[in-house]
């Protein structure tokens, strides 16, 4: 398909973000900054809305760009799926959960740094408990998109960012998880829509060896990234200006996902998923 994943997020036809996140018991491990792997992607969510938010403000208003589901796996039961929240971005501007204070470093103007307390919304409560239903977190995705595509087919296709800190599971083998996993995500890459195949982006928080934007699963060397890569949209030329923006490589075949990821690839990782491509906000 030409110029497939290349239609711009407007008020007209507004683009589809779906963030899946592992509330599972293991997000509970310390991660980066003195918080869990819970916390800090709790953090992370929390800014990249807040920061489409001011993206698409208009004077007072904020314009609707952009729908956002955020989905729990894990979390309330062992087994949960939950739609935290799915609203179109004006909505979570006006309804914030809370509002938390946060210190923040900025420039004295005298090329030293001040530090300032800084209300930020908050849209998700960081949760770690249960097992990793991701199979199942990825077929409710599926119907979401589907809902979506049926009523809005000439809008951009939708991504879904699925942020983990481990491999699919639910109590019996960890192979059956993985396969049922990979295969409703190769689903949900086949769905067609005006713009192309919605596309799946996949940022694994863990210790070890970094990889990230692969060409091929030979290149990997463990059984988490080859996973990740398989269940990884491929980069679509839309989108590879916006990984450079983040200092990411990708190359023709480059899958979008980074594995093991340390606090700024995850943070560089989920601006370029949730960037609708590089310049496509009209």
């Amino acid at each position: 398909m030409v110029n497939s994943n290349s239609k711009q997020w407007s008020s007209a036809t507004p683009g589809y973000i779906i963030f899946l996140v592992d509330q599972s018991g293991s997000m509970n491990e310390s991660y980066a900054e003195g918080k869990t792997r819970s916390e800090f992607t709790a953090l992370v969510i929390n800014r990249t809305i807040n920061e489409l938010i001011n993206t698409n403000m208009d004077g007072e208003k904020v314009k609707d760009r952009v729908f956002i589901s955020m989905i729990g796996y894990g979390g309330s039961s062992s087994l949960a799926v939950d739609d935290i929240r799915s609203d179109y971005l004006s909505s979570f501007a006006d309804n914030p959960l809370r509002m938390e204070r946060l210190k923040k470093k900025v420039s004295d103007g005298a090329g030293g740094l001040i530090e300032i307390d800084e209300q930020m919304p908050i849209f998700i409560e960081p949760t770690a408990n249960g097992l990793t239903p991701m199979a199942d977190a990825f077929s409710f995705t599926k119907e979401l998109i589907e809902g979506w595509l049926q009523k809005k087919p000439d809008n951009p296709a939708p991504i879904i960012i699925n942020i983990s800190d481990g491999l699919p599971y639910t109590g019996d083998s960890i192979d059956i998880a993985m396969n049922n996993a990979i295969s409703v995500s190769k689903e949900i890459m086949n769905i067609n829509s005006a713009d192309g195949n919605p596309l799946i982006f996949n940022c694994h928080l863990g210790e070890g060896q970094s990889h990230s934007f692969n060409e091929s699963e030979n290149e990997l060397s463990d059984d988490q990234a080859k996973f990740l890569f398989k269940i990884s949209s491929k980069v679509p030329e839309s989108y590879k200006q916006a990984a450079k923006k983040q200092d990411f490589k990708t190359k023709p075949e480059s899958r979008g996902f980074v594995s093991n990821a340390d606090a700024q690839e995850f943070i560089q990782f989920i601006n370029f998923g949730s960037s609708g491509g590089s310049d496509k906000i009209a």
